[in-house]
């Protein structure tokens, strides 16, 4: 049976970090129900290093995972007890947060070397960042970095004409068989994919009975079922029930994030970015911010 759009939700640009300019394609805790386990997107970037370059800070994170999918550009990472790497163009990174982690991310240009020894830079930094919640009994689990470069993210030609980046998740390619995305170890299973679709196609792909979906419309326009249209910048959210997703397109190519996952249902208590499930949790971990007893364990750290 096809899922079919119950909500198609307008995102807001905003500034976060130091002053990085983005949109919030959605991230409000009056929210987080419909899009469990999904808690907030944004798409970041621009040509104009003045939007990205002050980045974002040192920060806390606690009982989440932060997903960072990249297109163009860079995004400078380390955290409180060393681990630091670069994210480059279609690499991800999956951190698991857990019990805490204390870092920075910084978004650069692309720096590049011509055939006759000069350097120029490309401005252009253009990416997203999923957040992804725990289920209680994770959320002070030790955490970890899954770093995934391009070259281990499988790209699929779709039979539409069109292809799809699997980060997490499977996807069933005719002739071929089923393709599974790097990411695959997660205590809420998610299905995360970067599709493009040519004009006058179609796109199915299945997703249990019971999971949210949700796509976020990053170019051109598409229809989610006979009533919706999606368009650039809009975040569609489908019915739990049904375990097919299925994506037209018309006149016009597109380009879309497709996320889902099976809900947690259990309470939200959410200040910035630490997500847990009572205030009282969240007020321990502000407390244990002040008196420096908040990074519970050193990261793990798992290259692709």
């Amino acid at each position: 049976m096809r899922k079919t759009a119950i909500h198609i939700i307008r995102g807001n640009w905003t500034r976060d970090g130091a002053g990085v300019k983005l949109y919030r394609v959605f991230g409000d805790p009056r929210i987080a129900e419909i899009t469990d386990p999904f808690l907030l997107l944004d798409h970041f970037g621009s040509r104009d290093p003045n939007d990205y370059m002050m980045g974002f800070p040192w920060h806390p994170h606690r009982g989440i995972e932060t997903v960072t999918y990249l297109l163009n550009g860079e995004v400078h990472h380390r955290d409180s007890t060393g681990n630091e790497g670069i994210i480059g163009p279609g690499d991800a990174q999956w951190m698991t947060a857990g019990s805490g982690i204390f870092h920075e991310e910084m978004p650069k240009p692309i720096r590049k070397v011509t055939l006759d020894g000069n350097e120029i830079y490309d401005t252009e930094v253009n990416g997203f960042q999923l957040w992804v919640n725990l289920p209680s009994k994770y959320k002070m689990r030790v955490p970890k970095y899954r770093n995934v470069l391009r070259k281990h993210i499988p790209v699929v030609e779709l039979e539409s004409g069109g292809r799809a980046v699997i980060i997490a998740g499977r996807i069933r390619v005719s002739g071929y068989g089923i393709v599974e995305g790097p990411v695959n170890d997660l205590t809420t299973p998610i299905h995360y994919l970067d599709v493009q679709l040519p004009e006058e196609s179609t796109f199915n792909y299945e997703v249990n009975d019971g999971y949210t979906a949700l796509i976020y419309m990053v170019d051109g326009e598409a229809s989610l079922d006979q009533w919706h249209v999606a368009k650039r910048g809009e975040l569609v959210v489908l019915t739990r029930d049904g375990d097919e997703v299925i994506v037209k397109t018309g006149e016009k190519p597109a380009r879309f994030l497709l996320m889902a996952g099976r809900p947690i249902g259990e309470p939200i208590a959410w200040y910035g970015p630490i997500v847990m499930n009572t205030w009282d949790e969240i007020r321990r971990a502000f407390d244990e911010l002040r008196r420096g007893t908040f990074i519970k364990a050193r990261p793990e750290v798992q290259d692709y």
